[in-house]
């Protein structure tokens, strides 16, 4: 008690002061003088002025924790917009290969990319399908553009392909304009280069290039590329070069065909080829 009143006496000033300006708006109020409500109107006045201004002020903290609110609001639809995005662009992609014709498939498998090799002479690609979803070596692996390569290499949940770009890859092809065939194969750098065509042979730039009835890998028709280029590799035979039609670098998914080589052809063929 005798802090408060050490206190009280302190400031007995401020408090007396205080008193005396409220004493003052109470007569001032009370008072019905014409001047004093002239006074009195002015002062209410500004008083409301000052009040409206004040009340325009915005408050500081509450714009920033909106601004905040919007911010994440907006980055939670900007994650929902590239998802969307997303998903229409697979949809697309998955209604292009499911559009496959012309070709007699016993079978696929959808299979999407988890990795991709294509830095050197010997590129693959990984797919998030295996055995335990049938798939099994030496299975065609194909777009809606055209052929990807084949299966090398299985696990229980994953498989392996080789790419056109492989240069351990040899596929039997022709043109689909002139009938002429040949084996295509890829020169290591950058080139898919069809060889053993006749200098003879009737093979233009432009030609579509589709996988033969002569190959034990692929069924036959499958889309491979289109003739760059071609020209005389020698007095015998031609250099035709060959632009694949998938483009390697923006795939992502692809179709595993159930298309297996007949073993009674494969021993054939490899017997005779040891005699």
């Amino acid at each position: 008690m005798k802090a408060i009143g050490l206190f009280l006496l302190n400031i007995k000033e401020y408090l007396i002061f205080s008193l005396l300006i409220v004493l003052s708006l109470i007569l001032i109020f009370s008072n019905d003088n014409s001047q004093v409500r002239f006074f009195r109107a002015i002062a209410v006045g500004f008083i409301g002025t000052i009040q409206s201004g004040v009340s325009a002020v915005p408050n500081v903290f509450e714009v920033q924790k909106e601004n905040q609110f919007l911010r994440e609001k907006n980055i939670e639809l900007s994650n929902q917009l590239s998802e969307l995005k997303e998903a229409k662009l697979e949809n697309i992609r998955l209604s292009k290969l499911l559009g496959l014709k012309n070709v007699n498939l016993s079978g696929v498998i959808i299979a999407s990319i988890v990795n991709k090799s294509l830095v050197q002479a010997r590129n693959t690609i990984t797919l998030n399908v295996g055995e335990s979803d049938s798939v099994k070596i030496n299975m065609p692996v194909i777009t809606d553009d055209g052929l990807v390569g084949r299966i090398v290499s299985t696990s229980s949940s994953y498989s392996i392909a080789q790419l056109l770009l492989n240069r351990n890859l040899n596929i039997s092809v022709k043109v689909q304009r002139s009938r002429v065939d040949g084996i295509l194969n890829y020169d290591g750098s950058e080139n898919v280069i069809i060889n053993n065509i006749p200098k003879s042979a009737d093979v233009k730039q432009g030609d579509i290039i589709l996988t033969s009835e002569y190959s034990n890998y692929f069924p036959a028709g499958i889309p491979v590329g289109i003739v760059s280029e071609e020209g005389n590799l020698d007095n015998l035979f031609k250099k035709v070069i060959v632009k694949p039609l998938v483009n390697f670098t923006a795939l992502e998914e692809v179709f595993v065909l159930k298309h297996l080589p007949e073993n009674e052809r494969v021993i054939l063929e490899e017997y005779y080829s040891k005699k």
